[in-house]
């Protein structure tokens, strides 16, 4: 049996289609990471060129792995010559987030966290309360 989708690029294709008309629709992406999507989307708003404003806690002693963590962006330097480019580490194990800062006039770079990681449940797949 032959699905309704493939018929239809069937038809479209055939010789005495008319195809001026023929839309391809792209293929819906499913990311590769979407624990570090989640994480990019929810911290991205609180991180710019100029640095990091918030309160966010700074690790005292970040190991050299911590401190190269370049594996997600998070943000880069834009327009700025001396701006500061972001990165993420997740440790899924301790369900925490580093952030990690490089850049400026000096080069310098300093790791934020731990932050709690954030949860991204899509609408469709978050359970229904039951009203009282």
């Amino acid at each position: 049996m032959t699905s309704p989708s493939l018929l239809l690029l069937a038809l479209a294709l055939s010789s005495g289609a008319d195809n001026r008309f023929l839309h391809i629709v792209p293929l819906l992406e499913v990311s590769q990471d979407p624990l570090g999507d989640c994480a990019r989307m929810r911290l991205e708003p609180f991180v710019s060129p100029y640095g990091i404003q918030q309160p966010w806690p700074v690790v005292d002693a970040p190991s050299q792995d911590l401190m190269l963590a370049q594996e997600r962006p998070l943000s880069d330097t834009g327009q700025v010559a001396d701006g500061y480019a972001h990165f993420l580490h997740i440790d899924e194990r301790a369900r925490a987030v580093y952030v990690i800062e490089q850049g400026g006039f000096a080069g310098t770079t300093k790791a934020y966290g731990p932050l709690p990681l954030p949860r991204c449940t899509p609408a469709a797949e978050t359970p229904e309360t039951p009203r009282r």
